[in-house]
Formats: structure tokens, C-alpha cells, sequence
């Protein structure tokens, strides 16, 4: 008899410490570094934002958040890592479109699924990008880009990186307007605006972040602003729609996951530390010296359902293509 009391008690006992463990275990997340995993090599766009996010992250959850450069195609190098991880929260990915919701249609194969193999936490901060190219070009305006490009086909070189709105960018200009500029492929987001600088590549589709300092030194011609609207760092600078050509939007945006499988309470944790991360006005001050804004409304449920929509909408707009992207 006494036997079966001590196994009805210890049995109680159990039942406590696992409705409490979450707790715990919310409560003691983070006790140790947080790895924050860039799929693109440093000095780029990308790299860039997300050391501004890692130290923002980190004094919110009152730790350490450490920036890992994971660099290659197209980021999805780094989304790979990162899927096959433990799904702890020590291991989160800066998650851009190239490999979360434009990966499918620009590769025959991905060895993650875009939706299944990540918890999607929060939508952060989104840039503007804008048309440039050399100095020693005799282009000044978008029409004139359209108007070369179009008279000769191919001899305009575009760098960028396979995936990201700097080779989105051209692919799209050309779709939009006619025209046909020959795409130079690059590892990561520094080297094709030093190319751009040295005339190697003559047009860019850059973000505003990584070039504003090269456009006001005059080593960088700058043509529009590839997004609805104009920049308040270039308020001169007409649209792409203003300067006479098709309108496009490309503004690549940067937001937070992890494995699939993550703790429901670290997840939530995270949540609201970016949450605070957005609303903060240090955090804000630095995205705009980025030429960045903040994705004010976005959570969990949210942000998965905006990824489904764009992996739905990059491979319709794939299918439409002359040329298929796939590498």
C-alpha cells in the first residue's frame, strides 16, 4: 500500500514539472549565444541590416546574438544550415526573398522546403533599391538606359547576385521595357558594386543601403529609385515609373526564422523581443541611415502567410519568362 502512494506521488510530481517546464524554459532562454546566420558574405546589403537587428536582438532578450556569414547562392547556402538545425532558438536565420520565397523558382531543386523546414517569426525592415550605373557610361537618365539597351542587346553588363533584387532587378527591367542587359553573377553583395565602381559591370540594381556613400562621392551614377516612391536621402531622384520606365517595386525585405519544430514559448519570446526591436527609436535611427524602413505590422501567423503568397507569386511569374531562371 505505502508503494502505491510513493507511485501516485511521484507520478503528481511529474505532472507538475512538465506543465511548468515551459515555463522554465521560456523563462531561461537565452543562456547561451544566439547565432544569427547571414546567407550572403559580409559588406553586403544583407550583412549589413542584420548586424543592426543581431544588436538590437540581443539587448532585448538580455544576450548575446552573434552574426555568422554563411555566403552562396543566393542565400540559400545559409537557409539550408539553418533549416537542418536544432530547432532550440540558438540558431535563427535572417531570412530574405531570394531563398525563402524565390528559391523554387529560380532553382531546379532546393534542399529545404521554403514553408515546411522553417518557423517564420517576424517580418523586420524592408529597403529600397535603386538604378545605377558607371559614371564613364553615357547614360543619363532611364530612358536612355532603355534606349542603348534596347539599340544594343547584351552589351550592358548587370551585376548582381543570383537570387537577390540585384539580379531580380535587371530580369525585371528587361521584362518591363524590352530590353536586354547581360547579368554577371557574383558570391555576394560587395564585389559587383566594386565591379560597378571599376566599370567591369556598367548597371546595378542595388540597395540604397550599400551605394548612397559611392552615388554622393560621384563614383556611382544613380538614374531612379526602383520602388512606388521616391527616397528621402534622394529626393531628386525620380521613381523608375517617373523617369519613363515601367513601374517596379523592388524592395527586398529582411526578417527573422528558425528550424521548424522550435518551442512554441521561445518562439513567442523572440516575437516580442522584435516587437520592442521595431519599436524602438535607436533601432529606427539606424534603419533609416540604411536607406531602410520598419514592417511595423507583422507576427508568426502573419509573416508565413505573406511567404506562401510571394513563393506562389514568384513561380506564376517564373512560368511567364521566356528564358527560365532556374540555374
Amino acid at each position: 500500500m505505502k508503494l502505491d502512494v510513493i507511485k501516485r506521488w511521484l507520478f503528481a510530481v511529474g505532472i507538475a514539472c512538465m506543465a511548468t517546464a515551459p515555463a522554465l524554459a521560456d523563462d531561461a532562454y537565452p543562456s547561451q549565444p544566439i547565432k544569427l546566420v547571414v546567407g550572403f558574405p559580409p559588406g553586403g546589403p544583407t550583412d549589413i541590416v542584420a548586424r543592426v537587428i543581431a544588436q538590437s536582438l540581443g539587448k532585448e532578450l538580455k544576450g548575446t546574438v552573434i552574426v555568422e556569414n554563411r555566403g552562396g547562392a543566393g542565400g540559400i547556402i545559409g537557409a539550408e544550415a539553418v533549416a537542418k538545425a536544432k530547432p532550440d532558438g540558438y540558431t535563427l536565420l535572417v531570412a530574405v526573398e531570394s531563398s525563402q520565397t524565390r528559391g523554387q523558382a529560380l532553382n531546379s531543386s532546393l534542399p529545404y522546403d521554403q514553408v515546411k523546414d522553417f518557423a517564420y517569426i517576424r517580418n523586420l525592415a524592408k529597403q529600397r533599391n535603386l538604378v545605377v550605373v558607371n559614371p564613364q557610361v553615357q547614360i543619363n537618365s532611364v530612358k536612355e538606359l532603355i534606349a542603348y539597351a534596347k539599340a544594343n542587346p547584351g552589351k550592358l553588363n548587370s551585376g548582381g547576385t543570383f537570387g537577390a533584387t540585384s539580379h531580380i532587378g535587371g530580369t525585371l527591367f528587361d521584362a518591363l521595357n524590352g530590353t536586354e542587359l547581360t547579368f554577371v553573377n557574383y558570391k555576394g553583395g560587395a564585389q559587383p558594386i566594386s565591379d560597378l565602381i571599376a566599370g567591369v559591370v556598367q548597371v546595378g540594381f542595388f540597395t540604397e543601403a550599400t551605394i548612397a556613400q559611392h552615388v554622393k562621392a560621384g563614383k556611382i551614377k544613380a538614374l531612379a529609385v526602383a520602388a512606388p516612391e521616391r527616397s528621402p536621402a534622394f529626393p531628386s531622384l525620380p521613381t523608375v515609373q517617373e523617369a519613363g520606365g515601367k513601374s517596379m517595386d523592388l524592395s527586398p525585405w529582411f526578417g527573422i526564422a528558425a528550424p521548424a519544430g522550435m518551442p512554441g514559448a521561445v518562439t513567442k519570446k523572440i516575437a516580442a523581443a522584435l516587437d520592442r526591436v521595431v519599436a524602438n527609436p535607436e533601432f529606427l535611427a539606424q534603419l533609416e541611415t540604411l536607406g531602410a524602413v520598419p514592417v511595423k505590422d507583422s507576427s508568426p501567423e502573419a509573416y508565413t502567410k505573406q511567404v506562401a503568397r510571394e513563393i506562389d507569386f514568384w513561380n506564376n511569374w517564373a512560368k511567364t519568362l521566356k528564358t527560365p531562371l532556374t540555374r
